[in-house]
């Protein structure tokens, strides 16, 4: 038994989008703004008892990244204008991307990266126990191995796109 207070998570080559513009006041320090329970963005495991394992994340409207995480890209003012549409059936994601997906310094997310969760020092791995290699996005096309575009899609374009997700 293990009393789990928190941290020890892992996120790579994520999208993370902010309520507004107005969510990061310039110049103020992660570890400043709203209870550790509430906010956009991984700043909220600031002070978790266990640190986060993050990089290749892109935080976009006011989303801010965790204070220990070395390789992401912060597009405060950009706005991804994120949007689920149904009609009938069907599922659609809207939203608008910058050249910030293909600038973030990413990494194919493999059980070697993930390494072991701290309470039952086990390696993430397939349910099978092979190695976990995430080479293929949301719609099964092959992850670029050396700097695989952050978020679901793979190398989605720029601009405003629509993509059935259901």
């Amino acid at each position: 038994m293990a009393n789990i207070k928190g941290g020890d998570n892992r996120f790579y080559n994520n999208i993370l989008v902010g309520a507004s513009e107005s969510s990061v006041k310039a110049g103020e320090p992660a570890s400043k703004g709203p209870p550790p329970d509430t906010g956009f963005g991984l700043w909220v495991y600031d002070h978790r008892e266990f640190p986060l394992q993050t990089g290749g994340n892109v935080y976009y409207r006011g989303a801010r990244p965790y204070s220990k995480e070395a390789h992401h890209l912060v597009q405060s003012g950009f706005d991804p204008k994120v949007r689920i549409v149904t009609e009938g059936d069907n599922v659609y994601l809207d939203l608008r991307l910058d050249q910030a997906v293909n600038k973030s310094r990413t990494t194919l997310v493999t059980t070697g990266l993930l390494g072991k969760a701290k309470i039952p020092g086990l390696p993430y791995e397939n349910p099978d126990g092979s190695s976990l290699v995430i080479d293929t996005d949301y719609f099964g096309k092959r992850r670029n191995e050396v700097n695989p575009t952050a978020g679901p899609f793979e190398n989605p374009g720029t601009g405003l796109l629509t993509m059935k997700v259901r």
